[in-house]
């Protein structure tokens, strides 16, 4: 490097961790002139793509929500903000407009037997126009702030500027991306995604050099989630609230109707039908995706949907009209284990790799941006220090990892870790179904793929399977139940 450039850092990945690793290290480069920063003058090039932020209004990945129009947050519904270098950067984003503080009443606990009840404290946030609007508008803002020091390479929608592959040569790293263009030089690669589909195949690309933190990221465990994204064309479903997480179903963990959220504007509410995002307990998905040699979407749909029939004492499913616009399982839904005494990242020093990911702090947003900043505190630390770099605990490919525990401050649910402020039920269904990686990852060796033959139907209620509805869309009538018995809806 010379003399008066910094470090070259290439950040890869889409959430919240890779995000804010970015911005950090780039304040860091900021610094002023006389300050000691070993980041000072570093040049930051973040990778995206599309990660689990996502946001869609359709049932392919490729498409990209309009302002004003009807929307799916796909897996975080919301998040909140303890730490007080979070809440900091969430204030930043609320005064800019990227986010909006549901008001207490509209998420909260919701049950069969309870009805509904909302969380007792504590701020819940949600992206105004979805998570993804949210998170693309944070990285414009990061650009913006530090122009010269950041430069975005978008995988999405152009998905052949997607990041691929690395490779390590004369101490320099290089990208690959999907179309076969080539980045850098890089001095350092730091990676802030966790899903064993994606990791695999870019470290494996990278050969022995990554060999270690491939060994660290294949002890990543995680459970497994199906989402469901339905839209009631008919009469309004009877909920006055924004989100729920569900207790006393089987297979129903959380509900959020995103057409109370607030748009891309921040006015409340999107006009149109409701639509909403349901998902699945871990136990369900795990079991369902696992030992049904059927497939788990037909399933899937039915139980989910009749669970929320019976929490919103809805008789009469039929007449709202549901049409589903995806079902799908997440194979890495959420982290259940986490490095034996974290330092909030995971680095390699001789290979100037490092890693960042939620499962690193606490499974959450607030957790992967915990973690994106603790790698890149830890990168200046490492590039400042004459010697004697203590790098202990950063790398433990070899021993096993703790399970995500409860703490005084948080409790554990399928879908995160939230605050205990909030006052909500603990309810951790993660079961022994899934497959560890820790030997190997095969995508392969899972037996519900199955279900991947069955179309994303409408629920007609009227009986007719695979005869039209009148719109050109095959219906079923339903018999699911609870606990195994009949029940139409």
């Amino acid at each position: 490097m010379q003399a008066d450039v910094g470090p070259r850092i290439a950040v890869v990945g889409t959430g919240m961790a890779a995000v804010m690793c970015a911005k950090t290290l780039a304040h860091m480069a900021q610094s002023d002139v006389g300050s000691a920063s070993s980041l000072r003058n570093a040049r930051i090039t973040l990778c995206t793509s599309r990660g689990k932020l996502a946001t869609q209004t359709g049932p392919k990945n490729g498409s990209i929500p309009q302002a004003g129009k009807p929307f799916f947050d796909y897996g975080c519904q919301y998040f909140t903000a303890t730490d007080q270098w979070f809440q900091e950067q969430v204030g930043r984003w609320e005064k800019a407009g990227f986010v909006t503080a549901l008001a207490g009443n509209q998420i909260g606990m919701l049950s069969e037997a309870n009805g509904f009840k909302p969380v007792l404290g504590g701020k819940c946030w949600v992206g105004n126009g979805g998570m993804g609007p949210m998170l693309a508008k944070v990285i414009e803002d990061i650009k913006q702030e530090f122009p010269g020091i950041v430069e975005h390479v978008a995988g999405f929608p152009e998905s052949s500027m997607a990041v691929k592959s690395l490779s390590k040569t004369s101490n320099t790293w290089r990208l690959g991306t999907l179309g076969g263009k080539q980045l850098g030089p890089f001095d350092f690669v730091i990676g802030g995604f966790a899903q064993h589909v994606l990791t695999d195949p870019f470290l494996l690309s990278g050969g022995q050099v990554c060999q270690k933190m491939l060994q660290c990221l294949r002890r990543v465990e995680s459970n497994q989630l199906i989402p469901i994204q339905v839209c009631f064309e008919g009469d309004p479903l009877p909920a006055a609230f924004t989100a729920a997480h569900v207790y006393g179903e089987d297979c129903l963990s959380f509900v959020c109707n995103n057409s109370r959220k607030p748009q891309q504007s921040g006015k409340d509410g999107t006009p149109g039908p409701q639509h909403w995002t349901l998902l699945s307990t871990a136990k369900f998905a795990e079991t369902e995706f696992n030992t049904n040699p059927k497939g788990y979407k037909r399933s899937a749909q039915d139980g989910m949907l009749g669970a929320l029939s019976r929490v919103l004492g809805v008789t009469d499913l039929a007449k709202h009209r549901p049409v589903i616009n995806r079902i799908n399982h997440w194979e890495d839904g959420l982290a259940t284990n986490a490095p034996p005494d974290s330092k909030g990242c995971l680095f390699d020093v001789e290979a100037g790799l490092g890693w960042c990911g939620d499962f690193c702090v606490s499974p959450g947003i607030q957790g992967a941006a915990l973690s994106g900043r603790a790698m890149a505190t830890t990168l200046s630390s490492y590039i400042g220090a004459q010697s004697g770099f203590d790098d202990s605990g950063m790398l433990p490919f070899d021993e096993p990892w703790r399970s995500v525990q409860r703490t005084e401050s948080s409790i554990l649910l399928d879908i995160g870790a939230f605050p205990s402020e909030l006052g909500l039920t603990e309810n951790w269904t993660h079961t022994d179904l899934v497959p560890s990686a820790a030997d190997g990852y095969k995508p392969e060796g899972h037996t519900g793929a199955a279900g991947a033959r069955i179309s994303n139907d409408t629920v007609s209620g009227k009986g007719n399977k695979g005869k039209g509805d009148g719109k050109g869309k095959k219906g079923y009538k339903s018999a699911v139940g609870s606990k195994g018995k009949g029940k139409s809806y």
